[in-house]
């Protein structure tokens, strides 16, 4: 075997290796780019159980929005793709919440409770500092990840008027790039439905 054959089987087998071992991971940050994971999908909504919310007075439940197209974001604040997409998703929620959208943030942290993800009052203070008014809800034990098999941060889910699960994503995107053409046209198109 010629040395550019030994250096090239061994560089293909240390990519490959990486690859799977990034893919093998259960939770990582989503790359910005392209928009992972993003297709159509019909199955009906699963309720989640939040018990702890700010930007709102009570917690919102997937009965009690009935008739609402909703946008899941499951995000955390020590995310540089969820912080770089968050004002695209504040942007569609001054446009669209009376229309019928309601934007729920899914606040999951990555880290141990010691790195201050967990806390509600660092989630607080991200929200106003990234002018975030549309409803989060703390998921610290990572239950709403789970029960929508969430596997990126940031990740989409699109729930149609009548509880149904219409598109999902994940990945990094900003105001009117591509990506948010696609996501605001779905919004759209469930809003009009």
């Amino acid at each position: 075997m010629s040395p550019a054959t030994l250096f090239f089987a061994l560089s293909t087998g240390v990519v490959a290796a990486g690859t799977l071992a990034v893919e093998s991971s259960s939770r990582v940050q989503a790359q910005a780019s392209p928009l992972l994971a993003s297709r159509p999908d019909r199955r009906p909504a699963l309720p989640w159980k939040n018990d702890s919310w700010l930007n709102t007075d009570k917690p919102l439940t997937l009965e009690g929005l009935e008739g609402r197209v909703i946008l899941l974001n499951f995000w955390v604040f020590t995310c540089y793709n969820c912080t770089n997409t968050v004002p695209s998703l504040v942007d569609f929620d001054h446009k669209y919440r009376d229309k019928g959208l309601t934007l729920i943030g899914i606040h999951t942290p990555e880290f141990p409770p010691y790195a201050g993800e967990h806390d509600k009052e660092n989630v607080a203070q991200k929200l106003k500092q990234y002018h975030i008014e549309y409803p989060n809800a703390q998921d610290n034990d990572s239950r709403t990840w789970d029960l929508y098999g969430i596997r990126f941060w940031p990740s989409f889910v699109l729930i149609d008027k009548k509880g149904v699960v219409r598109y999902e994503g994940a990945g990094e995107f900003h105001l009117n790039d591509r990506n948010y053409k696609l996501w605001d046209g779905r919004i759209q198109e469930l809003l009009a439905e």
